[in-house]
């Protein structure tokens, strides 16, 4: 029997820890609040630069060529007044999206290689 004050609230505290260890709310609560972290994470802002991020090079690499071919396709009557104008600005749309394509499935191959290696 504890003779001291001293015994008695060490005994308590003991006791306490020795209840919250076998509380079946704690580990409930523990994982209820992991799940909530994992959601906090999970919901973030929307970022055009992760967007595309995440697409394939080569879909990229494909639409900026279009992109920079259809610019040219626009710019280009403006210097140019020859009647075959049209279809050089088609032609090089054309070019651009393919050569876009090409860099941009070669940069993805360079990628999944670099994965595959560990580097």
């Amino acid at each position: 029997m504890p003779n001291t004050e001293d015994d008695v609230e060490r005994f308590k505290r003991i006791r306490d820890q020795q209840l919250k260890a076998r509380d079946p709310q704690t580990r409930e609560r523990k994982i209820q609040r992991e799940i909530s972290l994992r959601q906090r994470k999970s919901r973030q802002s929307f970022s055009f630069r992760k967007m595309l991020a995440d697409v394939p090079r080569a879909w990229s690499g494909l639409i900026l060529g279009v992109f920079l071919g259809l610019l040219a396709s626009i710019i280009m009557p403006l210097f140019i007044s020859a009647s075959w104008v049209n279809l050089l600005g088609l032609a090089i749309t054309f070019f651009l999206a393919i050569l876009g394509l090409a860099v941009g499935h070669a940069l993805d191959g360079k990628q999944e290689l670099e994965d595959l290696i560990g580097k």
